[in-house]
């Protein structure tokens, strides 16, 4: 009627070990992250108060508060290319870089990449934008 002492101990460590697979853990959180992580840096002289950057499909992010020299947080996108529709609020303007396409361009799949944005002008004018691997 009830298993003999010591069955249910011997199913109960067959199944931890048929178990154990599904639940291992990994040394490095980004081990397991697909996808490029992008960051901003401000190389301007103006505090970028909202950036939006989407990637041509891989994704799109906002970054907030990015002071003069400094840089953001990385987010995490699907991929990206060297440059990718911008969008930059800077006290009341607003700047806008708009890629036309990406063919013949290198797609990014994976890796860390840091887009910088420099201001020009004052008050600033327009942006110029480059893609640094990091």
């Amino acid at each position: 009627m009830y298993p003999a002492a010591g069955q249910g101990s011997i199913c109960f460590l067959l199944f931890l070990l048929l178990a154990l697979p599904f639940f291992s853990c990994t040394k490095n959180p980004e081990d397991g992250l697909a996808g490029v992580q992008l960051r901003i840096g401000n190389l301007s002289s103006f505090t970028l108060r909202e950036v939006r950057i989407e990637t041509g499909g891989g994704g799109a992010g906002l970054y907030t508060g990015i002071g003069p020299g400094e840089q953001s947080e990385y987010l995490n996108f699907d991929y990206t290319y060297r440059y990718a529709f911008v969008e930059a609020i800077v006290g009341a303007d607003t700047l806008r870089l708009q890629p036309i396409d990406y063919v013949g361009e290198q797609k990014f799949t994976s890796g860390k990449f840091t887009f910088q944005i420099e201001l020009i002008g004052d008050p600033p004018l327009y942006m110029a934008l480059r893609f640094r691997e990091d």
